[in-house]
């Protein structure tokens, strides 16, 4: 059974939903995110992919639920603390100016998304300290 994680937000407690990938993602997601790091003008959000993959529980690709986001998933996503509903599309950082809603993994929005299924909300702190919130409606 899959356990949410618990980190800290602002010194409180945050449970982390559970997050799965593919094999193939996980491979692509660790090259992309580490080769970032190695230029921090290209993604202060690397390290942030990183612990994501890492804490993500991996199985083959025709394992991988199609309610679950991953690389090239269609996704529909609420804004929590707005209750405004938007659609992404989740993508390498090599492929935003190609398809329209295009998110990076590479971003605060991509990380936190890619790995979640159906239902499942996050919380983060946005790079000026803010607080964002998602929940994942659809995913396709």
């Amino acid at each position: 059974m899959i356990t949410s994680q618990v980190t800290f937000y602002h010194d409180l407690p945050v449970r982390l939903p559970p997050v799965m990938i593919s094999e193939t993602d996980r491979e692509r997601l660790i090259s992309v995110a580490t080769a970032a790091l190695t230029d921090r003008r290209v993604s202060p959000d690397a390290s942030n992919l990183l612990r994501e993959i890492y804490r993500a529980t991996i199985v083959p690709d025709d394992q991988l639920p199609s309610n679950v986001v991953a690389v090239h998933s269609n996704v529909d996503v609420r804004d929590n603390l707005t209750g405004t509903n938007s659609q992404i599309v989740l993508v390498f950082p090599d492929a935003t100016s190609v398809k329209p809603n295009a998110v990076s993994v590479l971003t605060p929005l991509g990380a936190a998304l890619v790995g979640l299924s159906e239902g499942a909300s996050i919380d983060w702190c946005t790079a000026s300290g803010d607080r964002s919130s998602k929940t994942v409606l659809r995913c396709r």
